[in-house]
């Protein structure tokens, strides 16, 4: 049995506010009894450092919205109001509630909580209409964060054969494919956005750590991130192979934009590659509308590892996007089946990336189809920066954030990875699935809201035909 894979979390604040989703008021008529302090578990009231019978101003940060300061108050001195900057970040895919426990999750690596308990809708787009089977939990052996049970989070890039061959002496004829392992289903992916050095240095740095990869711009691989070379996935296009020998000889894995020119002579592209090295190609295709057709010809020509490209929200890359777009869950799921049903699901290795925000989005995008996934946007969002999707999409960096050491921006991304990963073995083991390339278009463990609905409703409100 391999060694248990842990992801080590150490507390990393940052000097900078980040938004908070109350405003605390303590009012005048505040008797500064200190029955605020006894009551809540998360500090947010404490007296005056300088003057000790009085109390300070409500640490609005770390208010988890149990209302215990507000029943308790005896003169009722305490309101609490929503806070206008939370409601102004985000938008309909990235809400501000998954940005705040995206910060949270990266101060100290811990799992989310909530002090009030869940009052959203039970269902939305995308992966929220789209529920685990959790029917193992009540197994008390299903615990693979305390490791009660041995749970594997590692993932395999690369083709599989569907079956071995042996000769007639018992000797393996079958040349099995060059794999590469990883310990956790996650990549990490930074090509959309132009970062410091210092940025792009300290996620590097996390990739190492969590021992995954980077995939980055090869224009911007500078000879300080050369260093984790073993770590690097240079992303160019097909034409710019020859420019960059150097750094494609020391990498393991290459990320290559699609075309199609790819479709005549994949083949071709692939030798180019390995008069440089023999490193495995990621192919790097867009969300589009006829994405499943793209994906099997290139598998039937040899592609070893497709990284399916959905927009920041999680939708399909055409003029069709919005409203009727897909969603990437169902274009996993659109692109899985088309695999399967032409016998060559294991030729391949298939990441998803775009709109993967929250932990338990990587699993569920697995039980789709997919092998692993790829984050972007998460790792900006513990170093600080905000995210607006109205009226269109832009980040917001904080300011000073190239003076922070790089080692604390580096352990914030290595504590989200880590809470990531507690939250990812407490599905797995809800699900009573202990290896993670289990997980793979097992979309029996998953109930689809749409499905349901139209297999309970649909009958009763389909319109009729005319």
């Amino acid at each position: 049995m391999p060694k248990k894979y842990h992801i080590t979390p150490k507390p990393a604040p940052l000097d900078m506010d980040y938004v908070f989703k109350f405003t605390i008021v303590r009012g005048e008529n505040c008797i500064n009894c200190g029955k605020c302090i006894k009551v809540c578990i998360y500090e947010a009231h404490k007296r005056r450092t300088d003057d000790p019978r009085k109390m300070a101003d409500p640490n609005t940060v770390v208010c988890r919205n149990c209302f215990r300061c507000i029943q308790e108050c005896p003169r009722g001195a305490l309101e609490k109001s929503i806070n206008k900057d939370y409601s102004n970040i985000g938008g309909a895919f990235w809400k501000p509630d998954i940005l705040m426990s995206l910060w949270k999750q990266a101060e100290d690596g811990n799992v989310p909580v909530s002090g009030a308990g869940y009052r959203g809708p039970f269902t939305g787009i995308g992966f929220d209409s789209m529920w685990t089977d959790m029917s193992e939990i009540v197994r008390p052996t299903r615990d693979g964060i305390h490791g009660r049970e041995y749970i594997n989070t590692g993932v395999d890039l690369g083709s599989k054969l569907n079956h071995l061959t042996f000769d007639s002496n018992g000797q393996l004829i079958s040349v099995v494919p060059e794999t590469i392992d990883l310990p956790f289903p996650i990549l990490f992916d930074i090509t959309a956005y132009k970062l410091s050095l210092h940025v792009k240095e300290a996620i590097l740095k996390a990739a190492s750590v969590i021992q995954t990869c980077l995939i980055i711009p090869v224009t911007e691989i500078t000879p300080e991130l050369e260093k984790h070379s073993d770590n690097i996935i240079p992303s160019l296009a097909s034409t710019d192979i020859d420019k960059h020998e150097a750094i494609l000889k020391k990498a393991r894995l290459v990320a290559i934009d699609y075309s199609d020119a790819m479709l005549k002579d994949f083949q071709a592209l692939k030798e180019k590659i390995k008069k440089h090295n023999h490193a495995l190609t990621i192919v790097r295709v867009p969300a589009v509308k006829n994405v499943e057709e793209i994906v099997a010809k290139l598998t039937q020509n040899g592609a070893e590892i497709i990284q399916i490209v959905a927009d920041y929200r999680g939708q399909e890359i055409n003029e069709s996007s919005g409203k009727d777009g897909r969603l990437l869950k169902d274009i996993i799921r659109a692109i899985h089946s088309r695999l399967v049903e032409d016998k060559i699901r294991d030729s391949v290795t298939l990441v998803a990336s775009g709109g993967i925000g929250m932990a338990e989005h990587v699993p569920k995008a697995m039980l789709c189809g997919s092998d692993l996934t790829a984050i972007d946007i998460p790792l900006l969002v513990a170093l600080g920066v905000r995210v607006f999707e109205e009226p269109q999409k832009l980040l917001v960096f904080p300011e000073g954030l190239d003076k922070i050491p790089s080692r604390k921006l580096t352990q914030r991304i290595v504590n989200l990875m880590g809470a990531w990963h507690s939250q990812i073995l407490e599905m797995m083991g809800a699900m009573g699935i202990r290896e993670a390339r289990r997980l793979r278009g097992e979309s029996g463990r998953a109930i689809f809201f749409e499905e349901i609905d139209r297999e309970s409703f649909g009958k009763l409100f389909k319109k009729e035909k005319r």
